[in-house]
């Protein structure tokens, strides 16, 4: 698997390592930080200092792409052998601090049979713990009011009256072109209905603690 091959180059020690995916070039460093893991407990990026991690960026209400790449990461800290946990690490951290506390990080990795950190805010009122680690890898995130257009589905579109013929819809009939998207929220307040639209990648971080390789979630 393609992703092995990536995390056996950052295990070297070679100045060339070869990797799949997408090189980050310049290599980014990660900034320390201290968030809220599944067991309620404080856990620090710096815990990790020395080994290979790959880290995730997910929420438990996403009904797709989420569970796939924590299948995927799963399946990878299978295939790495003794060498997971003493020389690669896998951390997810929620982009739904609102939603996803402690006991409901926990339950989605008890469920999914995961046994690497799940992490969030410690105080969902004050996000900005979460924030500067999103900042720093660069997480894209939108907060969507959850059903403006009561079409029953929270989609972040607001309208989708008079789709041309022939244009491309999604599963409520409303044209991928013409929709308008939703009026959005600012992510520090939380809403009483929303629905979070985010944009990243999976990321490998080497033994220096700089980002080297983004996977794609598509």
């Amino acid at each position: 698997m393609a992703s092995s091959v990536v995390l056996a180059g950052c295990l070297g020690n070679t100045e060339s390592d070869v990797f799949y995916g997408e090189d980050i070039n310049p290599s980014m460093p990660v900034e320390d930080f201290v968030l809220m893991d599944e067991n309620g407990d404080y856990y620090s990026l710096s815990q990790l200092q020395g080994k290979v991690i790959v880290v995730a960026f997910l929420f438990t209400r996403c009904p797709d792409i989420c569970p796939i790449v924590s299948a995927n990461l799963n399946f990878i800290s299978e295939e790495l052998g003794e060498s997971y946990g003493s020389e690669v690490a896998i951390l997810s951290i929620t982009v739904d601090p609102w939603a996803d506390n402690s006991s409901v990080l926990a339950n989605y990795a008890e469920q999914r049979g995961l046994d690497w950190p799940h992490l969030t805010t410690s105080n969902a009122s004050d996000i900005s713990d979460l924030e500067d680690v999103w900042r720093n890898f660069g997480v894209g995130l939108d907060v969507y009011n959850s059903d403006e257009d009561s079409d029953g589905v929270a989609d972040g579109f607001d309208t989708c009256s008079g789709t041309p013929e022939g244009e491309p819809v999604d599963d409520n009939g409303c044209g991928l072109e013409t929709q308008q998207p939703e009026g959005d929220v600012k992510i520090m307040h939380h809403p009483l209905d929303y629905w979070v639209d985010h944009t990243t990648g999976t990321i490998i971080v080497d033994k220096q603690m700089r980002q080297r390789v983004w996977w794609g979630d598509t």
